[in-house]
């Protein structure tokens, strides 16, 4: 839900934060907050038949074939390209997926992924010396409890790898939020599309050194797996990421970057909907400090 914050800054001084905000906009948010809190259920539907490589290439090549034809490559940035492609196709993407993969507890998952503006301010700390203020620093410390935290629940110690998966799919969005600096001559689009397009042969790589046979796994898989993978590639990345670049274009981050915190809140209810997760007081707690922490980052990055 984050991956598209870091890329916009300067499209985002458009509007006057004091205009009133039109109920489309609002609308269009809800979609788009919706849609990325349903992909953490889709992604779970997926990987319970597909495996995780396998389910990425599928997912990268159906991005590719849609978006090809009207994304153009940009010019001299196959360097940037290629290390933002590392930090997501290897890292976030295929560190979320096995993580999903292998916990019962998916909303917990999608708490620990807002981890991502954290790593962010690290990274951007030690490799662009860009100092914290008092409240990212505030936020910092309040986040990173939460996790510690949420990872002495009980119920989670049978799952332990999969939470340190997360944690790592995190760090590689905040790895990938840092790339982005200043990479203002590739859009939003253009980073989903080529991205997807270099992830698509490491992925069937992957796919053919460690899994089961391709051809074998998509004829065995139901429906609802196949659905999962395209709501995933369609839905979330291209509906909703382009959605929001849209969004980013006719309202400041200021106004937005905070609401994105009610994507895991919806994620968390969704799952223990659909899924039948408990929802323990411990998880409700944990998941308060993080995404306070969480908020104090964001105001203050997006207020800069």
């Amino acid at each position: 839900m984050s991956l598209i914050l870091a890329s916009n800054r300067k499209q985002t001084m458009i509007r006057d934060t004091d205009q009133p905000v039109p109920l489309k906009d609002y609308a269009v948010l809800a979609m788009i907050f919706i849609l990325w809190a349903l992909n953490y259920i889709a992604i779970k539907i997926s990987v319970s038949e597909f495996p995780v490589w396998t389910a990425l290439a599928i997912r990268f090549a159906i991005i590719v074939v849609i978006l090809v034809p009207f994304v153009k490559f940009p010019k001299g940035q196959f360097r940037s390209l290629l290390l933002i492609s590392v930090a997501l196709i290897p890292g976030h993407f295929g560190f979320l997926f096995w993580s999903i993969q292998n916990t019962a507890s998916v909303g917990a998952i999608s708490v620990i992924i807002q981890l991502g503006p954290a790593f962010s301010v690290l990274l951007a700390w030690i490799f662009f010396k860009d100092i914290p203020g008092i409240k990212r620093i505030s936020g910092l410390i309040i986040g990173f409890a939460g996790i510690v935290f949420l990872f002495y629940e009980p119920s989670f110690f049978d799952t332990l790898d999969a939470l340190l998966a997360g944690v790592a799919s995190a760090f590689f969005m905040g790895t990938y939020m840092a790339l982005v600096r200043g990479k203002d001559k590739i859009s939003p689009l253009a980073i989903i599309c080529w991205s997807s397009a270099l992830g698509v042969p490491f992925s069937l790589i992957m796919a053919l050194l460690f899994e089961a046979p391709i051809p074998q796994t998509m004829q065995a898989a139901s429906i609802e797996s196949w659905l999962g993978i395209v709501y995933a590639a369609i839905a979330s990345s291209i509906i909703a990421h382009g959605s929001w670049a849209w969004m980013l274009r006719r309202q400041p981050i200021s106004f937005l970057a905070p609401l994105t915190l009610i994507v895991p809140v919806l994620a968390v209810f969704a799952t223990v909907t659909i899924f039948d997760e408990p929802l323990t007081l411990h998880m409700i707690i944990a998941g308060l400090i993080v995404l306070s922490g969480m908020g104090l980052i964001t105001i203050s990055k997006a207020y800069k």
